[in-house]
C-alpha cells in the first residue's frame, strides 16, 4: 500500500513488516470512548507484538487492563488539577514510550502534563466549524499546544487545512477512512434500488439527539418528500437531550419512528438511504458504516461530512436540496460506492503504530502523510 507523504513523495508500507514495538500509551477523556472506537485498533496492534496500555477517566468495558486516571475527566473539572502528577506516574509505571491521545480534555492535560515521552495527538474532530468568534479561544488554545505535540492524526479536510497552517513542522497524519471499521460486522449487502410506486422509500437518521447532530432536519426532510407525495418512512436511531423535542418528532403516524439506542445494521440493511444532517462532524462514522454495507449516504455540505467516500451532498439547511439527492441516491444514481475492505480498521491500526513509532524514532519526514 503506498500513502501520500507532502507533494510528489510517496512511502510504501509494507503492513506485515517489523515497525518495532514502542509500548503504546492510549489515552482518552473517558472510558466510553476507549470502547467505541479502539477494541479493534489495540487487538490488532498486539496481534503484531506491540504493547498498548489503554487508560481514561472513567472505567472502559472492553478493556480489562485498562488504567482509571481519577484526575482526567470529560469536561474540565477542579480534579484536573491532579492530572499532571497522575500521568507522569502512568507514563512510567507503564514504561509508555508514545502516547496517543483522543478527546479534548484528555488531550489537553497530557500535552501540558510534561509526561517525557512523545504525544501524538489523534484528533477525532477540532471542537469547532469555521471562523466563528466564539470559537476563537479554543482555536488560541490549540495553537498554544502546537510546541507541545509531538504528533498529529486528524480525520477531516477542514482540521488537516488548519493544522497544516499553525503546525507545519509537526508530523502530521491524515486517516482518510478515519478509525475504520470491522468489515465482518458490516457486510456489503446486494444493492437496494427504489422501486418508486411499488414501495415506501426507506430512509434512516442515526446519532445523537443533539443540536450538533440536527435530528430535527431529517424529521423536515421526510414532511418535505411526504408534501411531494411520495411515500416515505424514516427511522431515526440513537438518543439524547433532544429525544423527546418537538422538533424531533412527527405528528404523522408511521411518518418518523424514533427506535433509542440500538443496533443500526438492520435498519441499514433494510434502508434506502442513510440521512446525515450535522451542522458539522469529525468524520461520521455512522455514515462508513452504511458505505460499508452497502447504503447510500446524503447530507449536507458540512465540516467532516464532505470527506465521506461518495457522500452525496447538498447546501446545510436546504431541505429541498437535500431531498433532490436523496431521490437520486434511491434510485441508484451517484458514484460508486467504495469497497468494504478499504473502510476496514486494520488501515487505520497499521497506519497509526507506523505513524507512532517514526514519531518516537525521528524518522518521519516532512510534510503530511495520507492513508486509508
Amino acid at each position: 500500500m503506498t500513502g501520500r507523504i507532502g507533494p510528489g513523495a510517496t512511502m510504501t508500507t509494507d503492513r506485515g513488516a517489523a515497525l518495532g514495538a514502542p509500548v503504546i500509551g492510549l489515552l482518552t477523556s473517558v472510558g466510553q470512548t476507549l470502547d467505541a472506537f479502539f477494541p479493534e485498533i489495540t487487538e490488532r496492534w498486539r496481534e503484531q507484538g506491540a504493547v498498548v496500555e489503554p487508560a481514561a477517566g472513567t472505567l472502559a468495558e472492553s478493556f480489562e487492563s485498562a488504567a482509571v486516571l481519577r484526575s482526567v475527566t470529560r469536561e474540565p473539572s477542579m480534579r484536573n488539577w491532579r492530572a499532571g502528577r497522575e500521568l507522569r506516574a502512568w507514563v512510567r509505571d507503564k514504561g509508555i514510550d508514545v502516547v496517543i491521545t483522543n478527546t479534548a480534555t484528555a488531550s489537553l492535560l497530557v500535552r501540558i502534563a510534561g509526561v517525557g515521552v512523545p504525544v501524538v495527538y489523534f484528533c477525532h474532530g477540532l471542537h469547532w466549524n469555521g471562523n466563528r468568534l466564539r470559537d476563537l479561544p479554543f482555536r488560541a488554545l490549540e495553537r498554544a499546544l502546537v510546541p507541545r505535540t509531538d504528533g498529529i492524526v486528524c480525520i477531516n479536510s477542514a482540521d488537516q487545512d488548519w493544522f497544516d497552517r499553525h503546525a507545519p513542522r509537526t508530523p502530521r497524519l491524515r486517516l482518510l477512512g478515519g478509525v475504520g471499521l470491522d468489515t465482518e460486522r458490516y457486510r456489503r449487502r446486494e444493492d437496494l434500488v427504489w422501486r418508486e410506486g411499488e414501495e415506501p422509500l426507506g430512509l434512516v437518521w442515526c446519532g445523537e439527539f443533539s443540536h450538533r447532530k440536527n435530528p430535527a432536519a431529517a424529521v423536515r426532510l421526510a414532511h418535505h418528500l411526504r408534501d411531494r407525495g411520495i411515500d416515505v418512512t424514516l427511522d431515526m436511531i440513537g438518543d439524547g437531550e433532544l429525544f423527546d423535542a418537538e422538533e424531533s418528532r412527527s405528528p404523522v403516524e408511521g411518518l418518523v419512528r424514533r427506535h433509542g439506542v440500538t443496533d443500526p445494521v438492520p435498519h441499514f440493511e433494510r434502508s434506502h438511504v442513510l440521512v446525515q444532517t450535522s451542522h458539522w462532524e469529525g468524520l461520521p462514522r455512522v455514515g462508513l458504516e452504511a458505505l460499508a454495507i452497502g447504503l447510500p449516504t446524503v447530507g449536507f455540505d458540512v465540516k467532516g461530512v464532505r470527506d465521506l467516500p461518495a457522500v452525496q451532498l447538498a447546501p446545510e439547511g436546504d431541505i429541498a436540496a437535500l431531498a433532490e439527492q436523496v431521490l437520486g441516491a434511491a434510485r441508484g444514481e451517484g458514484p460508486a460506492l467504495p469497497e468494504a475492505s478499504t473502510l476496514s480498521y486494520v488501515h487505520a491500526a497499521d497506519a497509526l503504530r507506523e505513524f507512532a513509532a517514526s514519531v518516537v524514532s525521528g524518522t518521519y519526514p516532512h510534510g503530511s502523510m495520507y492513508a486509508l
